[in-house]
């Protein structure tokens, strides 16, 4: 998956860090990250937070951009 210069755009300018790598000699903009029951709580909150019913083997995210910073303001969470 590539990125349209308008959301680059819309993520550099809320300060996130986009994913840049390489996949079959293509330029991609994200990364597949797969959680499993195993992997202890964080799956609980994966399957909470997305509405999911975590009676899968695992569950899969396409994860785009990434950011890392305590007093961050995430909308969807509604906090700082």
């Amino acid at each position: 998956m590539k990125l349209t210069k308008y959301q680059k755009a819309r993520l550099l300018e809320h300060e996130w860090d986009i994913i840049e790598t390489e996949v079959d000699s293509k330029e991609q903009n994200c990364k597949w990250l797969n959680i499993h029951p195993e992997d202890g709580s964080i799956f609980g909150e994966v399957c909470e937070h997305f509405g999911l019913t975590g009676e899968s083997d695992s569950v899969k995210l396409l994860v785009v951009a990434t950011a890392e910073e305590e007093d961050r303001y995430f909308e969807d969470e509604g906090e700082e």
